[in-house]
């Protein structure tokens, strides 16, 4: 017997760090940031919230907790990238710094890495396997809308998963501040005995709650 399961992508307001390199750095979001998020989540109604444990989504999560009761769990796979010597350091002063490294990196952030830090394979890779997971616990406990809080590198690289994206299709992915973006999973048995399987797509149609 099929059964669906929806899940809501929500990416982080703006913070207060500027125009750095925010991967593990943990930016508080400022209060433009907030009410982004206050406007992104009217109406959500969630039963279960998976996030990022950086301030700027778990904060929130907690605060959405408060209000609508659901389950929050946090998960580092939801973490941003990890941009490593790069890290919370202005983007204009790495590129005067070390533009031979960034320049390698933006031709091939797929499989070249920061100095010190990760690429874009590796996020994707744990990135999907949180989510594959978390979708097949919340199927068994019967939730019905999965919210996961996360960042904007990471919710491309889930994006792009689903719809089976090339690397350099990302980057036509635009995840603003707050932005959503809506998943339909499809859970079926081919078999009563059989496990269960599960089918993800994209859902252009659907609305915050």
């Amino acid at each position: 017997m099929g059964q669906s399961l929806r899940v809501t992508l929500l990416r982080h307001g703006h913070t207060t760090s500027g125009p750095v390199y925010r991967g593990r750095v943990d930016s508080p979001l400022s209060d433009k940031g907030w009410q982004q998020m206050q406007d992104a989540a009217g109406g959500i109604t969630s039963d279960l919230i998976i996030t990022s444990p950086l301030q700027r989504c778990a904060k929130f999560a907690d605060h959405l907790q408060a209000q609508i009761g659901a389950q929050v769990v946090r998960d580092e796979r939801l973490l941003e990238m990890d941009f490593g010597d790069w890290d919370g350091r202005n983007r204009d002063e790495v590129w005067q710094q070390d533009a031979d490294s960034v320049k390698a990196f933006w031709a091939d952030p797929m499989y070249v890495s920061p100095p010190n830090g990760e690429n874009l394979t590796q996020v994707q890779n744990r990135a999907a396997l949180a989510l594959e997971e978390h979708i097949a616990a919340a199927i068994e406990a019967e939730h019905k809308h999965l919210l996961l809080i996360s960042h904007g590198g990471v919710i491309r690289c889930l994006l792009g998963k689903v719809l089976q994206m090339s690397g350099k299709g990302l980057f036509h992915l635009y995840v603003p501040y707050a932005g959503l973006a809506h998943l339909k999973v499809a859970h079926y048995k081919v078999a009563q005995s059989a496990p269960g399987e599960h089918h993800i797509s994209l859902d252009l149609g659907a609305s915050g709650s």
